[in-house]
């Protein structure tokens, strides 16, 4: 593979990756980095190859016994990302925060490893929620980008396969985990990774709200998430001065959800507050509880949410954080539908589900690499942005409105970028070349033999 197939726009060559990887592992690695960001249309490997030109200068295959049989390690990988996410967009950051949630990628074959009916959080909403895929609990940084665009990224930089119980192909010898035993797993790897002076506000949803992530959490890492419909409340539990005997884990058990928001003794406080992108008047009721099942005798913030305009249904947030203020906890968790734009933006502009692959590690590695390629192309362009480069394509005369950036501006700049290295605007440099022919192998020339070519 020559020098011109290296991912210039990206740098993938200069960011430490190579503690994780030998020379030419390396050289694979960039290269299907790149291009999946220059690949248009279904992403499969093969595709990827003739975005980069790989296969003009070794064989094709050393590419996908990269992704299925070469011993690195994408817990490696994955650190070397969160590093150049925090160094580049939260330099000296006391906290960090990171969103938790799980995708389908969608795929057909029996034999495909860890892939099932399972549920479908995109499926169509005129039918049951269910499809056929593999399924990745995906963690990623929240990040703002000033001047960018209003909205957060969440910037997935590591995932684990979670496959049912009903897949036909799965490891006899690995022990089952749910969701949640593998959210804490990415949550124990990535606070192994920081300072212990940096506390870490993980944002989940109601279906990761229960005692393996709460409860077994590493110390400094705050939750933050949806109270459950079927979550049981009880007061906290004030110590009686000389009574005798083993003092009380809980006091009395409170109203449900549904009572404390129907109660007229229930005391609203008005905030008017940014919710997905438009101001909002809501009302806001707070209280201490415990909640048993989950986190045990912990107290938490509970923060009842209604919208006096009916546009949101009402609501119930958690924070294990009690001293956070009720506005921080309500737009913490607003932050973990960027999770979901991400998901989109994956599959539909980096296909990250489009690959088919069987064995076991080329099914849990491919998807990491659309992931990857979007953290790096997001650093990439906000790096180039603030070295005052003018990436963007002028606005069309409708569109004059657009204040925001999206991904697919960055992934357009980038191609941009990448096209506009290998094309010489300067034609004299180029009047004595000659035709380039590709090497051929010896079993296409056997092949051509046969076909009496």
């Amino acid at each position: 593979m020559t020098k011109r197939n290296l991912p210039q726009p990206f740098g993938v060559d200069k960011i430490h990756f190579r503690d994780c990887f030998t020379a030419p592992s390396l050289r694979h690695f960039a290269a299907l980095i790149t291009g999946w960001a220059l690949t248009v249309g279904t992403r499969t490997i093969s595709k990827v190859i003739l975005a980069t030109g790989a296969h003009e200068s070794e064989h094709f295959a050393n590419i996908y016994k990269f992704l299925g049989r070469s011993n690195w390690d994408p817990d490696k990988v994955a650190f070397e990302v969160f590093k150049l996410i925090i160094e580049r967009l939260l330099p000296g950051c006391t906290v960090i925060e990171i969103v938790i949630d799980d995708t389908l990628n969608s795929c057909v074959g029996k034999k495909i490893f860890g892939a099932g009916v399972q549920h479908d959080g995109n499926a169509p909403k005129t039918g049951k929620p269910i499809g056929y895929g593999v399924c990745f609990v995906i963690i990623g940084v929240a990040v703002r980008l000033p001047r960018i665009s209003d909205r957060a990224f969440c910037l997935p930089y590591a995932a684990r396969l979670w496959w049912p119980a009903k897949a036909k192909v799965k490891p006899k010898a690995a022990v089952y985990k749910t969701k949640p035993q593998l959210a804490e797993e990415l949550i124990r790897l990535t606070h192994s990774w920081i300072d212990s002076s940096i506390i870490i506000r993980a944002i989940v949803d109601g279906g990761y709200s229960n005692k393996n992530l709460i409860q077994d959490r590493p110390k400094g890492v705050h939750i933050t998430g949806k109270l459950r419909m079927d979550a049981v409340l009880y007061d906290l539990e004030e110590p009686e001065a000389g009574k005798k005997g083993r003092p009380r884990k809980k006091g009395p058990r409170l109203p449900v959800r549904k009572s404390i928001f129907n109660s007229g003794d229930t005391l609203w406080d008005w905030n008017r507050i940014k919710l997905y992108g438009h101001r909002t008047t809501v009302l806001v009721h707070r209280f201490n509880a415990i909640w048993y099942k989950a986190p045990g005798n912990e107290p938490l913030s509970i923060v009842l949410v209604r919208d006096p305009a009916g546009k949101y249904p009402d609501v119930a947030f958690f924070d294990t954080d009690i001293d956070a203020a009720n506005t921080d906890t309500i737009l913490r968790y607003t932050r973990r539908w960027s999770t979901e734009i991400t998901n989109r933006e994956t599959k539909g502009l980096l296909g990250s589900s489009d690959s088919q692959c069987r064995p076991e590690k080329s099914v849990t590695r491919t998807p990491l690499m659309a992931y990857w390629s979007y953290c790096l192309l997001v650093v990439w362009f906000v790096k180039q942005f603030r070295m005052g480069k003018d990436l963007l394509t002028p606005r069309p005369p409708w569109y004059l409105k657009k204040k925001n950036i999206t991904f697919s501006d960055m992934l357009a700049a980038a191609r941009r970028s990448h096209f506009t290295q290998r094309v010489s605007r300067d034609h004299r440099k180029h009047q004595n070349l000659t035709k380039t022919i590709p090497t051929r192998y010896n079993s296409e020339q056997g092949f051509s033999k046969m076909a009496k070519l």
